[in-house]
């Protein structure tokens, strides 16, 4: 009830609080320095900036992990999704009868709400239907406002799990992949790991896979690098084709042993509040993005 009530004073600020205002007060809140929005230097202040000023409906497509299939494949073909089990518009309509063992289920329209099944014979249903149902009822405008999720029609994707790499010498298994893309370029991929106990790390590497001196979100670089994966030249090769000529784009990437996967395009990583150490990597990647 009272997540609930406090969404419905998000929905009612919106009224009132303009998005340059709101976000102004929260990235202050977040990083700490004042920032200008009207001439924007450094990553975070030309990512909130986007968030301010651009409003082309391409970005609500691409943030829409339905609609993104169908535009990319004129650029990519279909063999880099993941296989959609089924696309619903409510939790009851899903058959779990005819689902496989493994799958994951998630929204299209947010962040957060994928749910992975292991073992269908272990799986809450039930539990699966509260924060599925839950996240459809919210919308990331609302909640962080990001303008290009505002009017994606929410549905629930039932999506083929993916058996993700895992570095024999670390013990690493590589979660994400996340290609930072600017004016055109792949330049920097950010991989999240996970040890054999569960914890997280996330690693920056150029795309020669050398560690860079920089990390985002508070997240620490793990013990050991793992190996770059077989399908590096791939990954590369596929930011490059999806990615903006101009400005700045990040392309997710899920990784197998021997396969890749587009996983999603993300055009305002974290809201615009993105804690970058040490912070002048703030303004160096703000450098990079020439267009804004």
């Amino acid at each position: 009830m009272i997540e609930y009530l406090t969404y419905q004073a998000k929905v009612i600020r919106t009224k009132f609080v303009s998005d340059q205002s709101y976000l102004t007060k929260r990235f202050v809140e977040k990083l700490g320095y004042q920032p200008n929005f009207n001439q924007p230097k450094s990553f975070n202040e030309k990512v909130t900036a986007r968030m301010i000023f651009e409003r082309n409906p391409l970005h609500t497509k691409l943030a829409d992990k339905f609609t993104v299939r169908e535009l990319i494949s004129d650029k990519i073909g279909d063999s880099y999704f993941v296989p959609l089990l089924g696309v619903y518009k409510k939790f009851e309509e899903i058959d779990f009868d005819q689902l496989p063992e493994k799958f994951v289920l998630k929204c299209n329209h947010d962040s957060g709400s994928a749910i992975v099944c292991h073992d269908k014979s272990q799986f809450d249903i039930q539990k699966a239907q509260t924060k599925i149902n839950h996240h459809l009822k919210m919308n990331m405008y609302v909640r962080k406002r990001e303008w290009h999720y505002k009017d994606i029609c929410p549905l629930i994707l039932v999506e083929q799990f993916v058996d993700l790499c895992s570095d024999m010498e670390s013990q690493l298994r590589l979660t994400t992949c996340r290609v930072h893309c600017f004016e055109g370029e792949p330049v920097y991929i950010e991989v999240d790991v996970q040890d054999a106990e569960g914890v997280e790390y996330s690693n920056i590497y150029d795309q020669s896979w050398v560690l860079q001196p920089f990390k985002v979100d508070l997240k620490e670089n793990a013990p050991m690098c793992p190996k770059p994966p077989k399908t590096l030249a791939k990954m590369m090769e596929l930011s490059k084709q999806l990615c903006f000529k101009y400005g700045y784009t990040r392309i997710d990437f899920l990784l197998t042993h021997d396969d890749i996967f587009f996983s999603e395009i993300t055009l305002t990583p974290n809201a615009g509040r993105m804690v970058i150490t040490p912070i002048e990597w703030d303004l160096k990647l703000g450098a990079l993005w020439h267009s804004f």
